[in-house]
Parts: C-alpha cells; sequence; structure tokens
C-alpha cells in the first residue's frame, strides 16, 4: 500500500485520494461546465483540452509521495514511532518535474496546470523561496521505485489518462528545471496575462479545491450544492414571518429582483428585506453559489446565523472575516449541540468552499493583492452571485478596490447585486456604468413610509443633556451616538452618575465584552438599557431600535443608517431623530477629508426637518453630495495598487508581510494595534495558552490606535514568557481604557 494520509486502511491510501480528487473534479466540471465554457471561450481556450490538462493534475498532483521518504514519513505516524530522523522533501516538487519530464506537448504553452501542482500546498513566488531546501539538495534524492510508478501509471489509467511514465529526474539539476519552467511561464505571460492569469488562478482553485475537498470527512452533495429555490425562499420568508406573529406581505421590491437575471444596483430602506430579496435574485438562475459581503464582522456573524438557521442547511454555510475561527471556536465551547470544532471546515470555509458564504469585504479584496487563499477564492467566483451589502459603507480607496474586484467577478461569469438603505446618485452612476446595466431597483412601496421626525439642534453636546435626561425620564428607549470614542466614555461618566441604566458600545473594548454588550442589546427579551452611548459600531453593525436617538452630525450618509436604528422594526408611530452639532473633534480629525459633505449636511438638515419620507431622505443625501467627485486620489491609489500587484507579480503569490505597507483593503488613517490589560486577563491569556487554547485569546485584545498607543500604552508593556502584548493599562468593561490624560489629537474614529 502507499499512503497519501496517515490513515491505516484504503483511504488513506495513495489510489483512494487520487480517485476522490478525480470524482470532485468530475463534479466540479459537471456542475459549471457551462459557464467555465463560456468563460475559456472568451480567452480562446478549449474547454476539452481545460478538462483534459486539469485532469492530469489531479491526478498526478501528489505523485511525489510516493518518494520512500514520504512513505516512511506516513507508516512511522499510522504506528505511532517516533519521526525524528525522518527526512523531507517537498512531494509538489517531485510531481512537478514528474509532469515536465513527460509533457508530450511539442509546441510551447503556459504550463498552467504544472504551476498548479507546484503551488498547490506552499506559496509559488518568483525566486521559488518555498522550496529552497530543495534546489540546494545535497544527498541522494528520495526513491520512487519502479513499483511505485508503475503503481501510480495503473491508477491514472483507470481514470482515463495515459502518461508515458519515461525518464526519472533523480541526480538532475532542480534549479535548471524549475526556473525552466517559471522562465517560459513568465515569456508567455507577458504577452497576454489577463488571459494567461485567469486560467492559472481557475486551475490553480480547481486543484486545491479537489485537493482540499477529497481530504476531508464531508459530504460534497451536502457542502458544495444549494438545493433551495427562489419559492422555497419566498416560503421559508413567510414561514419565519409567521414564527414572529408578523403578517408576510409579498412585496413588488421582491418580485422584481426575484426575476431579475443580471446585475442589480438595488436601494432599500430598513426594513424593506433586502437580505430575502437579494437571495430570491441569487436563486432565479440556480446559481452554483452565493457570496454576500459584509462591511464588518458584526454584521458577517449575525447574518452568516440568519443564513443558516432560517434559508439553508447549516452544512452549505460558510463564514469567513478575521475573527472567524475564534467565533467557531467559542460556539463549540458554549453550544452543546454544536459540532466539535472542525479545522477542515474552517479552512474550506477560508477558501469559499461551501456554497452559501458570508464574508466581510475584505476576504474577497485580499485576491487582488495574490495573498492568502486567493486562488480558491478566485475559483468560488466562477458562475457565482454576488452580493455587496450597505456598499455605502466604503471610502473612495476601498471603492477602487471594490470596482477592481467586480470587473473580475464579471471575467468569471459571476452576477453583481450591489445593495444599501441610502446610495448617492454618483455611487448609483459608477456601479451602473461598470456593470453597464440598467436595473437599478428601489423599493418604491416603502419611499413614502415616514419612520421618524428629524430636528436639527443647534447646539453641542452639553446642550442636550437635558433633553437627553427628559427623554430618559419619560420611559422611552434612548440613543445617543457620538463620533469618537473618548466622547463616548466621557458621556457614559456622565449619565451613570445621573443612576441610569446605561450602555457604552465602541471599538475599545475587548471582543469578549463588546459582544457580550451586543449580546445584551440585542436579545430576544429587548433592549434592557434607558440609554445606550455609541459611536458609529451602531451604524452598521446591530439590529436594534430605539424611539429616540440624538445623534452627533456625521456626513449625510451616517446619519441616515443611524436613523434606521430608531423606530427601526416600526413599533411606535414614529420615532425622534434629533441631530446636533459636530464637535471640533469630529470637524479636525473624524471627518477631516470630508469637511465639505459635513458642512453641507448642516445645511440641508436645518432645512429639511420634520417627518421626512424615505424619498425627502434620498433628496437630502443628494443635495448633501451634490458635485462630489468620488474619483479622488484615494480612488485613484486603490485601482493603482492593483495594477502595481499585477506587473510587479504576475501570477506569482505575495506575502503581504513582507511587502509595502500600502497592501491594505481598507485604507484607515489610523492603524490598529491590540493590546491585553494585565489586571484584567493576564492570567486568563496565559492560562488559555498553556492549554493551547490559542484562538480564544483574541477575546481578550483590545484593538487602539497607534497613536494612543504610542503616547499612552507602549512604556507599560508587561513582558511575558508568552509574547503576549499584555500592559498595565487600566481598563473598565463599562467604558473601557482610562489613559492618563486626555488628547484631542489621539482620538479613535470609532
Amino acid at each position: 500500500m502507499y499512503f497519501a494520509k496517515p490513515v491505516d486502511d484504503y483511504e488513506g491510501t495513495y489510489e483512494y485520494h487520487v480517485k476522490k480528487c478525480t470524482e470532485i473534479l468530475d463534479f466540479e466540471i459537471r456542475s459549471k461546465y457551462p459557464v467555465l465554457e463560456r468563460i475559456l471561450s472568451n480567452y480562446g481556450i478549449d474547454i476539452e483540452d481545460f478538462i483534459q490538462k486539469m485532469k492530469t493534475a489531479v491526478v498526478f498532483h501528489d505523485f511525489g509521495k510516493l518518494n520512500s521518504y514520504f512513505q516512511e514519513f506516513m507508516k512511522r505516524i499510522i504506528e505511532k514511532k517516533k519521526l525524528s530522523g525522518v527526512k523531507h522533501f517537498r512531494h509538489e516538487v517531485l510531481s512537478c518535474l514528474f509532469l515536465m519530464v513527460n509533457e508530450r506537448s511539442k509546441e510551447a504553452y503556459f504550463p498552467y496546470h504544472i504551476l498548479s501542482v507546484l503551488g498547490h500546498h506552499k506559496t509559488l513566488s518568483a525566486d521559488l523561496k518555498s522550496f529552497e531546501r530543495e534546489r540546494v539538495w545535497q544527498d541522494k534524492w528520495p526513491e520512487i521505485s519502479e513499483e511505485a510508478v508503475k503503481h501510480a501509471l495503473e491508477v491514472a489509467r483507470e481514470l482515463g489518462i495515459k502518461v508515458d511514465g519515461k525518464g526519472s529526474v533523480e541526480g538532475r539539476n532542480i534549479n535548471n528545471y524549475l526556473n525552466a519552467l517559471l522562465k517560459l511561464a513568465l515569456a508567455l505571460y507577458d504577452k497576454d496575462r489577463e488571459k494567461l492569469r485567469l486560467i492559472y488562478s481557475v486551475s490553480k482553485g480547481l486543484l486545491q479545491n479537489c485537493d482540499w475537498i477529497a481530504s476531508s470527512k464531508i459530504d460534497y452533495n451536502d457542502v458544495c450544492f444549494i438545493n433551495v429555490s427562489a419559492h422555497d425562499i419566498e416560503k421559508k420568508l413567510k414561514e419565519k414571518l409567521e414564527r414572529e406573529n408578523k403578517k408576510y406581505v409579498k412585496r413588488e421590491f421582491h418580485s422584481i429582483c426575484a426575476n431579475t437575471y443580471g446585475d442589480i444596483v438595488a436601494i432599500a430602506p430598513t426594513g424593506s428585506g433586502k437580505t430575502e430579496a437579494a437571495l430570491m435574485w441569487a436563486q432565479n438562475s440556480r446559481t452554483s453559489k452565493i457570496i454576500f459581503l459584509m462591511p464588518t464582522m458584526v454584521t458577517s456573524n449575525s447574518l452568516y446565523e440568519r443564513l443558516s438557521t432560517c434559508y439553508f442547511p447549516k452544512t452549505s454555510c460558510g463564514l469567513s472575516h478575521s475573527g472567524a475561527e475564534t467565533y467557531f471556536y467559542r460556539k463549540s465551547k458554549e453550544d452543546e449541540m454544536e459540532n466539535d470544532y472542525d479545522k477542515f471546515q474552517i479552512l474550506h470555509q477560508k477558501a469559499f468552499i461551501p456554497a452559501v458564504m458570508v464574508s466581510t469585504v475584505d476576504q474577497l479584496l485580499s485576491t487582488e493583492f495574490h495573498t492568502g487563499l486567493w486562488n480558491q477564492k478566485e475559483y468560488a467566483l466562477v458562475g457565482s452571485s454576488v452580493i455587496f451589502d450597505e456598499i455605502h459603507a466604503y471610502d473612495s480607496y476601498t471603492i477602487g478596490l471594490i470596482t477592481s474586484v467586480i470587473k473580475k467577478i464579471k471575467k468569471y461569469g459571476g452576477r453583481v447585486m450591489l445593495m444599501s438603505a441610502t446610495m448617492p446618485k454618483f455611487l448609483r452612476d459608477h456601479f451602473l456604468n461598470l456593470l453597464e446595466s440598467k436595473s437599478l431597483v428601489i423599493a418604491k412601496e416603502l419611499m413614502e413610509r415616514a419612520s421618524n421626525e428629524w430636528t436639527y439642534l443647534d447646539t453641542d453636546l452639553e446642550g442636550i443633556r437635558e433633553k437627553v435626561l427628559e427623554e430618559v425620564s419619560s420611559g422611552k428607549k434612548v440613543a445617543l451616538i457620538v463620533n469618537d470614542v473618548e466622547t463616548a466614555k466621557r458621556e457614559y461618566k456622565y449619565y451613570s452618575k445621573k443612576e441610569i441604566k446605561a450602555l457604552c458600545l465602541h471599538s475599545e473594548f475587548t471582543m469578549i465584552d463588546r459582544q457580550e454588550k451586543e449580546s445584551r442589546l440585542t436579545s430576544k427579551e429587548g433592549n434592557p438599557y434607558q440609554l445606550v452611548i455609541s459611536t458609529q459600531v451602531i451604524e452598521v453593525s446591530l439590529d436594534v431600535s430605539f424611539d429616540v436617538m440624538f445623534s452627533e452630525c456625521a456626513p449625510i450618509d451616517s446619519l441616515v443608517q443611524r436613523a434606521g436604528r430608531c423606530n427601526r422594526h416600526g413599533l411606535i408611530s414614529f420615532g425622534s431623530f434629533y441631530v446636533f452639532n459636530p464637535s471640533d473633534t469630529a470637524v479636525k480629525y473624524v471627518y477631516r477629508k470630508q469637511k465639505d459633505i459635513l458642512d453641507r449636511t448642516v445645511e440641508v438638515l436645518k432645512n429639511n426637518c420634520g417627518r421626512l419620507t424615505e424619498n425627502q431622505i434620498a433628496a437630502m443625501v443628494e443635495e448633501a453630495y451634490e458635485g462630489f467627485n468620488l474619483y479622488d486620489e484615494d480612488y485613484k491609489l486603490g485601482t493603482e495598487i492593483i495594477r502595481d500587484i499585477e506587473q510587479r507579480y504576475n501570477f506569482f503569490d505575495v506575502n503581504i508581510f513582507q511587502e509595502d505597507e500600502n497592501l491594505a483593503t481598507r485604507k484607515f488613517d489610523v492603524v490598529k494595534v491590540p493590546v491585553i490589560p494585565a489586571d484584567e486577563y493576564m492570567k486568563i491569556v496565559e492560562e488559555l495558552f498553556e492549554n493551547k487554547d490559542y484562538k480564544m485569546i483574541s477575546l481578550y485584545e483590545i484593538p487602539v490606535s497607534i497613536s494612543k498607543f504610542k503616547k499612552y500604552i507602549r512604556r507599560l508593556e508587561i513582558s511575558n514568557k508568552y509574547n503576549l502584548p499584555i500592559f498595565k493599562i487600566r481598563y473598565n468593561s463599562e467604558y473601557g481604557i482610562d489613559y492618563e490624560e486626555d488628547d484631542s489629537n489621539t482620538h479613535y474614529l470609532f
């Protein structure tokens, strides 16, 4: 028996793994054949030739595992023997060399399938750094016996792949082979970059998916197929509302989305059922994959829970963002009904393998930088329906990146839906032109709805305090939204002294404290607080409703989002939404690049008060943004970085941690640094480290701005043998960090 995995039965054998990978490949090709044929034909690539090359790559991708070193390693693991002394040699190199010496074609072509085999585990860079050990190897190469080669060829013939199996590459210079491979690839790549980048990324992503799925215990049909129709979505929505004692009314907005087969730009206010409309749109053509892209981790978690409990089997749903692993790990610890934490499952979700994916937008934008699992994420775009929610929430730099990734989605045969409750004309026009689409869908049936009475108070924070106390005393649920963390802390301390049950919410809490606050705020029993004091984090993060909201002035689209949390569920005749003057901090630091918009917002609000309909609010947004130039320096930077990556790195992987600092998906003015408060959590995180519960440690980290870190925190570091970022800072779970002094220059946006 020749082993591919350390499993002492047939399922651990080379033969089983190769046949399983080929079975997955056949599934993928059959399910995506029409869209693959269309994509490839656009670039003059014959799909049958592509299939043959991919089948050859899949059948021989693990050929190198037949070497004596690897087989000895597998046997020792199976027999639970010591592993010391076993030599290692990257099996991908041997697989790659085997395919090279057995290549039949006499004409030079871009060897995308061979490159995919070489890079299907380790990063593939121009300097071949991942294979440095093999390139300088001085000892005898690990032997692949004639019997092992014969076995591999027999397996291949059973699967319909015939190769000569000629020539041993042992003893020949690996550098010469690999450098020749890259030299040929780069020479051809320079002649047709767009075409060859696509074919390489699709082939590598496809190969990796076949390998990963075959290596796991998942049921391909459960995880990778969507067995829910647009009609099923409508039915499940009706059932969901009935459980909540609500009446289902079929909206025109839903019908239009369900019957639109191309790309869509959709505008729908709070309560219009945007998510369900998007699902109906996605499933009207029985798409191969649905990808929801959200602006924050909190919104991603919430949507994942909603989709996996209301509309789709949990097995076919995936979640991907920087905190997803901690999210699942914690769930497995807390909920006895949850399946055990599964590393394969987490890895599959990072690669966008499940049929219904929820992710922060950053995870897809990272493909533009050739980082992480970018090939698998790009392969996930093939024939997919991709939904960008809250599209207004991104700055012009990120819009530049999103623009590039939308172009990619279209190249990969995908469809795009962009949604928001508020979308200025400049943004609508940009995306409609980009998509060459006329499908602007507006939930017109709700546009005459007036949920709140808007009032502008020409005063500052101190000037509204008495009115805030009056509203709280009347028994109403009240929210106070400010534009920076330090102001939120200060106001929380003020109102707490008034014996008010208040909650402070901003980004400068540990994850465990913030999650606990958000859980209490959004519990099924209802918001238990008289007053919630928050920063911008409340705009797109939480499904919570207030009777009265006081908001520091911000750009008009941000105010609209905040107002969406006032009388959100329509349980009262109208809510009260008060806006007061922006602070000097907001003008000088938080919105300094949007000062013109902020000034216009103040002017527009002073001229438009009362019970405003959604149409009137949309008109206010247009007035405030009239003449706005999306294509500023930040937007240009976003698009230029993508071009720079393509020129500098060709089809190679990029290690973002060793490259330019500007390789980022969001252009924040403030870099966040994680810190752990020593007095509260040092013992806890050290115990977690000792128990190897590494993923739980991030729950006790606080993200702080680099300016605050340098000024107040860096010198308070406590050395520890675990090299954890522990600091002697004063931290209170009610309002956050207490700094030694207040400095308006170091206010943190969120």
